[in-house]
C-alpha cells in the first residue's frame, strides 16, 4: 500500500531544506561575489581559484565535515544540530554556496568593466552600482538560484549524513528512494523518482528558457 502522506513529507522536507539552503547561499554569495567581482585585492585569483576548486567537492564529504562540527564531540556540538533539517541545509549550503559565487563572479567581472566608466562619470557609489548590477539582466541571478537549488534538490549524501532519514523529520526523496528501495518498495522509489526528475527537468528547462531571454 502507497503512504501518500510520507510522500507528501518527503516532497515537502526536500523543498524546504533546498529552498532555505538556497536562499541563504544566493544572499552570501551576491555580495561576496560582487565584492570580489568588482574589486582588485592581494591574493584575489588564488581566492578564486580556491572558490572554483570547492564547487567540486564530494557532497558526501561536505557531510562528513559538517558532521565532525556539529556532532556532540565537534565544536558546535552544544548546539545540537545534528539529525536535524538544519544540518541538512548548512550542508547543502557547503555544496551550492561555491558554486553559486563562482557564477556570480564571473558575471561581475564580464559586466562591471562595461558600465564602470560610466558610474564613475556620474558618481555612482558602490550602493548605487550593487543595485545596477542586481537590476541589469535578472535572468541571470534567477539562471544561478535555479542551478543552486536544482544541485541542492538532487543531493542525498551529506544530507544523509548529518539528517539521518529520520522519519518525518528529516527523511527527504532522495533518501526515501534509497530506503524504500533497499526494503524492496520498488512503486514507492518510482513515485518519489519520477516526481524528482520532474522537478529536475523542470529547472533545466527553467534554466534553458532564462538564458535564452538574457
Amino acid at each position: 500500500m502507497i503512504e501518500i502522506s510520507k510522500i507528501v513529507e518527503a516532497i515537502t522536507i526536500s523543498l524546504h531544506v533546498s529552498f532555505v539552503s538556497t536562499l541563504f547561499a544566493f544572499l552570501i554569495s551576491i555580495f561576496l561575489g560582487y565584492f570580489i567581482g568588482t574589486n582588485h585585492f592581494f591574493l584575489k585569483k588564488f581566492f578564486v581559484s580556491f572558490l572554483g576548486s570547492l564547487t567540486s567537492i564530494p557532497p558526501v564529504c561536505a557531510g562528513l565535515i559538517v558532521y565532525l562540527i556539529i556532532s556532540r564531540s565537534g565544536p558546535l556540538g552544544w548546539m545540537e544540530l545534528l539529525y536535524t533539517p538544519s544540518a541538512m541545509i548548512i550542508a547543502q549550503f557547503i555544496i551550492i554556496f561555491p558554486i553559486m559565487t563562482t557564477l556570480i563572479i564571473n558575471y561581475m567581472e564580464s559586466e562591471y568593466p562595461q558600465i564602470k566608466e560610466e558610474l564613475i562619470s556620474y558618481g555612482a557609489s558602490k550602493k548605487d552600482t550593487l543595485i545596477l548590477l542586481l537590476s541589469n539582466q535578472k535572468n541571470i541571478y534567477l539562471t544561478i538560484i535555479l542551478i543552486g537549488f536544482g544541485r541542492a534538490i538532487s543531493e542525498y549524501g551529506a544530507a544523509a549524513i548529518v539528517g539521518g532519514s529520520i522519519d518525518h523529520f528529516t527523511r527527504n526523496m532522495t533518501s526515501m528512494i534509497a530506503l524504500e528501495t533497499a526494503k524492496g518498495n520498488i512503486l514507492i522509489a518510482i513515485i518519489l523518482g519520477g516526481i524528482l526528475i520532474s522537478i529536475s527537468l523542470l529547472i533545466s528547462f527553467s534554466i534553458n528558457y532564462f538564458k535564452k531571454n538574457d
